[in-house]
């Protein structure tokens, strides 16, 4: 029993990451350009306007729940009062699974020199990426009192992934053809801290039977964890390691008409210390007799007696080294200056983990000025809705401040609609600052 509640609780982890933080685009800023040093996952092209920046720790958090707060909460009819409506989620959200993904940065160290044709930039980044590909027939099905429905399948299949590491590296910038073209390069070494993932090709099935017995199959069903472990400090090991790019260009067709693209986080991180297996023992077809509904019995006891009594064995075991790849994102940006102050971009991203995401679009605006630029960006989300996004960089004597999101209409919308927020902000010392 104490193995299956470590699965559990990696599951209830990932739901709090996820339900706090799915990984956005970050358009926003990506429109301030060569404003700020972007080293943490956006645009590794960096021509300086400063001489040199160092940039003090910042944060980048992004959510997207996949539902809304509203479809999960819904007034008990006849009163005043809320209620967890898990059946809602399912009916509300088209297809079989809702795809909500997390991703946090904390921005630690970031130095940038300006050279003569381009710029040399150190930085050292923690991330937290987590993905969950939850199927509607799942645990939804199973928190909609899915175990107590006659007729019902319950299939637990769903694709659970989080990761935290350290990456640490540097960028370098160089320009070409007059400085008409500009190429860049990030390489990073990758310090994994810990890994967690449900094992894609495992499965969990139980269908519920006219007379509320239970038909089980399992196939592979076990979750694996590398790393830190929450309580041994010494599990953050040099082992779990990897190499990382970044790489990008701009070239400038006619004056002030400027193409660019990105494709960021190509790599993958070797798992070989404390690695883990919790995992449900693989039967076919086995019966059991599912709890009495006219008792005070909760269903979920039900199972929790399947491991208890010796049914259905949840072990842990010693895992296999294993490798996972980053988040693969990308860019392309076309951007036009008009009388050297107004800049108007439009920009298609894409994230890879999800081959069935469509493409995000954005059509944005910024005013450049001598110490300061700010902008209004409009974007078609992945779900195919409109956001607005909002964009600053600010210099006051040698400290620059930024800040941008992708969503400031959720910000100011009703709280119960808000599925998809994205922040980030920070502070940057410069010197020999030039427009």
């Amino acid at each position: 029993m104490k193995n299956l509640i470590r699965i559990i609780t990696i599951t209830a982890f990932t739901v709090l990451l996820t339900n706090s933080a799915k990984a956005q685009s970050q358009i926003s800023f990506f429109h301030l350009g060569d404003y700020v040093q972007q080293s943490i996952d956006v645009s590794p092209v960096y021509i300086p306007k400063n001489s040199f920046s160092f940039g003090l720790p910042g944060v980048s958090i992004s959510s997207n729940l996949g539902f809304s707060p509203s479809d999960l909460l819904t007034e008990i009819p006849g009163s005043n009062k809320l209620e967890l409506n898990y059946g809602n989620v399912k009916n509300k959200v088209e297809g079989d699974d809702i795809n909500t993904s997390v991703i946090t940065n904390f921005n630690i160290l970031n130095l940038a020199f300006k050279r003569n044709h381009g710029s040399l930039s150190f930085f050292v980044n923690l991330k937290n990426n987590t993905n969950w590909g939850m199927s509607k027939n799942g645990l939804l099905n199973l928190l909609d009192d899915g175990l107590a429905k006659p007729n019902n399948t319950i299939l637990l299949n769903d694709d659970i992934h989080t990761t935290t590491y350290v990456e640490s590296g540097f960028g370098f910038t160089q320009q070409f053809l007059n400085d008409k073209l500009a190429v860049g390069i990030r390489v990073k070494y990758l310090l994994g801290i810990n890994d967690g993932a449900t094992n894609k090709d495992g499965e969990a099935q139980v269908d519920i039977n006219n007379d509320y017995s239970w038909t089980i199959n399992t196939n592979n069903a076990y979750a694996m964890s590398a790393g830190y472990n929450g309580e041994d400090i010494e599990h953050i090991s040099f082992k779990n390691a990897g190499i990382g790019f970044d790489i990008g260009a701009s070239y400038e067709i006619i004056p002030n008409l400027v193409i660019e693209a990105a494709v960021n986080d190509i790599g993958s991180i070797t798992w070989k210390d404390n690695l883990r297996e919790y995992y449900l023992e693989d039967v076919s077809n086995l019966e059991y007799v599912g709890t009495d509904l006219n008792s005070d019995n909760d269903v979920l006891e039900e199972l929790e007696k399947l491991t208890e009594e010796g049914n259905l064995e949840v072990g842990e075991r010693e895992g296999e080294s294993y490798k996972t790849s980053l988040a693969t994102t990308s860019y392309v940006s076309g951007s036009y200056k008009l009388s050297k102050i107004h800049q108007f971009r439009v920009t298609v991203f894409n994230n890879h983990q999800f081959t069935d995401r469509e493409s995000v679009v954005a059509l944005g605006y910024n005013v450049d000025l001598k110490n300061t630029t700010y902008g209004l960006v409009g974007i078609k989300n992945d779900q195919g809705k409109i956001d607005y996004g909002l964009n600053l960089a600010t210099k006051l004597g040698p400290l620059q401040f930024y800040l941008a999101t992708d969503n400031f209409n959720k910000i100011f919308g009703p709280l119960e609609d808000i599925n998809q927020l994205s922040f980030r902000t920070g502070v940057n010392f410069v010197f020999g600052y030039k427009k």
